[in-house]
């Protein structure tokens, strides 16, 4: 008669692994991670609500505003039919609706396009050019502009300057530059100084200079001097 052996009992824990058996620890490896996604999200649900709030807070401080409906030329008298109704927020200088009536009848002292957000400083009561005035065009090097920039309502001196092949031996184009114009208002700025590039400004002059600015302008041989900023 044949003796049967029990069964040995299962390994504890303990024993598998000093065994080399591997433990199945899925679920622990996983806990962390579940708890990381868990904190993202909550993370990405307080951001978006914070976006919200100040899109809110944003969209709460907009104004109705005048725009301009159809482009108006420098120069030109602004009628109703040229403005129409934005709202906007935070543009500094905007004409609000109920404003219109100061915008009416003026005139654009810049070219005004459609679109545009119409601001205090792109309209003057006077026209441009009034009487015994006139606009010319100046094409100016980087070095013969104010790096600072210019702005509408600006007030230069318009100086001749000698050319790179004047002999500059002691010469009163230097130490006594000719002054084309005095507190010339500037109308119109295109282009930086502080980028290199070609500075383009208009400036309303005495009708009487107009003519020999703009051949010292054609000939390359002015620059500008700032006297007063606008407002000042």
């Amino acid at each position: 008669m044949s003796t049967r052996t029990p069964a040995p009992p299962p390994p504890s824990a303990r024993e598998g692994a000093l065994s080399g058996r591997r433990i199945d620890d899925r679920r622990m490896r996983t806990l962390p991670r579940r708890r990381g996604l868990l904190a993202f999200a909550g993370l990405m649900i307080a951001g978006s609500a914070l976006a919200g709030a100040v899109l809110f807070s944003q969209f709460g401080d907009r104004t109705d505003v005048l725009a301009v409906k159809e482009d108006v030329a420098k120069g030109q008298v602004i009628t109703e039919k040229d403005l129409e109704r934005q709202s906007v927020a935070g543009v500094d200088g905007a004409v609000p609706v109920s404003a219109i009536d100061t915008v009416i009848g003026k005139t654009a002292q810049v070219d005004m396009v459609s679109g545009q957000i119409v601001t205090d400083s792109m309209v003057t009561s006077d026209p441009v050019p009034g009487d015994g005035s006139a606009t010319v065009g100046l094409s100016l090097d980087a070095a013969r502009a104010p790096s600072a920039g210019l702005s509408a309502g600006d007030l230069v001196s318009v100086v001749a300057v000698p050319s790179g092949t004047v002999d500059l031996s002691p010469s009163t184009a230097l130490d006594a530059p000719q002054i084309l114009a005095r507190e010339a208002e500037v109308l119109e700025v295109q282009g930086s100084a502080t980028e290199g590039a070609t500075v383009l400004v208009t400036v309303v002059v005495d009708e009487d200079d107009a003519t020999t600015i703009a051949a010292y302008s054609a000939a390359g041989l002015v620059a500008v001097v700032e006297t007063a900023a606008a407002g000042n």
